[in-house]
């Protein structure tokens, strides 16, 4: 053959054999781009998340709490010993602590019952209807308003933390509209409240208390009048009796043997009434 010829074929060779080079790379660009294309491009759309409505969760619903009525226990004629005054501390309840003024132990018992988080009062000496000795800080009916006046700024400054005053005795005291005016009005420059003890029924101090302006309670109950057992048990259920009927009752105590057992035993089992700082009945009635 020819060299011409033999020249030809050979270029027409190398001609087809740079076409396939130049199919393949393009097959081989087109299959990448294929496949990029799929991975940018998801197979469905994803829809935004959206967090569902929260349900709160099912509760079963359940009674509102018993409400116990309320009872105050004040402790009179505290003052004249610590040891009573401690027996009172151990029974860890909520006493108001009535408070005679000017006896020996009568500052620190206001001081220490205070510092303990209980309520404390002044317990006030007033004229009996028979002739009873008051002592220090008493009041009396042959007394002026202003010896009154003086001798209950005695009897109110030397107790620090008082929130209030009762009467002690006061069967005849209490009935005077004169001397009562004067002591409500005492309290009153105070801001103190008026507890009437009621040692006697036909007893202004209550009604005269509230008609000025403070605020008055009056007890319910003597727990203890007589030292019996059997007596203050029959007044404990007269307590529970008012309360239960009217959502409080005030009862008056003494520091005495009986009535502590008898509180001891009662109130470590008691679920009929709920024994309360006096300044707590006193907010919730008002």
């Amino acid at each position: 053959m020819p060299p011409r010829k033999r020249r030809v074929r050979k270029k027409i060779k190398s001609s087809r054999h740079v076409i396939l080079i130049l199919l393949l790379v393009m097959a081989g660009l087109f299959f990448l781009y294929r496949e990029s294309g799929k991975e940018k491009a998801p197979s469905e759309i994803v829809k935004p998340f959206k967090a569902e409505k929260t349900i709160p969760p099912s509760v079963p619903e359940l009674p509102p709490p018993v409400r116990l009525p309320k009872v105050a226990i004040v402790m009179d004629d505290l003052g004249h010993s610590k040891n009573k005054v401690m027996t009172l501390f151990a029974m860890k309840q909520p006493f108001t602590f009535s408070v005679l003024p000017l006896q020996r132990y009568s500052s620190w018992t206001a001081e220490e019952a205070h510092r303990r988080g209980y309520d404390v009062i002044l317990h006030i000496p007033m004229e009996a209807s028979i002739k009873m000795k008051l002592g220090e800080g008493g009041l009396y009916l042959n007394m002026s308003n202003s010896e009154i006046i003086e001798i209950l700024e005695t009897n109110i400054n030397s107790l620090p933390f008082i929130k209030g005053a009762s009467s002690h005795m006061g069967s005849a005291f209490t009935r005077d509209k004169r001397a009562m005016g004067t002591v409500v009005s005492a309290l009153k420059d105070h801001d103190l409240f008026f507890l009437d003890s009621v040692t006697i029924a036909d007893t202004v101090g209550y009604s005269m208390a509230k008609a000025s302006g403070i605020e008055a309670l009056r007890r319910d109950v003597f727990l203890d009048n007589t030292d019996d057992i059997k007596e203050i048990a029959h007044q404990w259920k007269r307590l529970v009796t008012i309360a239960k009927k009217e959502g409080f009752a005030i009862a008056l105590a003494h520091p005495r043997k009986n009535t502590f057992d008898f509180l001891r035993n009662t109130l470590g089992n008691n679920n009929e009434v709920a024994v309360v700082p006096i300044s707590k009945l006193l907010a919730e009635r008002q």
